[in-house]
């Protein structure tokens, strides 16, 4: 590994370790589960269509 490749190791990982202390972990989670739930609800929506729609 060159010295170039080992700092740029280095600096993503220091960025991504700060970006998870100053809160960013919620964010991230947040943002997912607001995805995870809009893809549930949709769904859900299509199953509801589905089951309304006897054809």
């Amino acid at each position: 590994m060159t010295g170039f490749q080992l700092l740029m190791l280095y600096f993503s990982t220091s960025v991504s370790v700060l970006l998870l202390i100053s809160g960013g972990y919620k964010v991230i989670r947040d943002f997912i589960s607001a995805k995870f739930e809009s893809a549930v609800a949709a769904k859900a929506a299509g199953a509801n269509k589905d089951s309304n729609n006897p054809s």
